[in-house]
């Protein structure tokens, strides 16, 4: 199962870039549109690791990884890439991910884990 191909996880990746780069603002904003190609690169990776996941341990460390490689690109950018919008679209996309492969519930708040990381 390709999780990147999961039209409900498409629409809301397509939604977070699109929110992302309508922010930009050359010379006044602390990312550009290479950092929004990172984090999509970033959450693309995550996809494929977790769809080829085993074990709900196994999609937990991909989880981690994505959530800390997601802090430190929006700590790259001054904390300005990721606004809470788009916080809320890609946790919902990581536990959308993690319940398609039966790791959690769809309304599981696996996030407080996260806090921590």
């Amino acid at each position: 199962m390709d999780l990147k191909e999961n039209k409900e996880i498409k629409a809301i990746l397509e939604s977070v870039k699109i929110g992302m780069i309508e922010f930009i603002e050359p010379g006044e904003t602390e990312y550009t549109e290479s950092d929004v190609e990172k984090c999509m690169s970033i959450m693309n990776n995550f996809l494929s690791e977790i769809s080829k996941s085993d074990s709900k341990e196994n999609g937990m460390q991909s989880v981690k990884k994505v959530v800390l490689e997601l802090n430190d690109l929006n700590e790259k950018c001054e904390y300005e890439l990721i606004e809470t919008d788009q916080r809320e679209q890609l946790a919902e996309i990581i536990i959308l991910a993690g319940n398609l492969k039966g790791f959690n519930e769809r309304n599981e708040d696996i996030t407080e884990e996260w806090r921590e990381w």
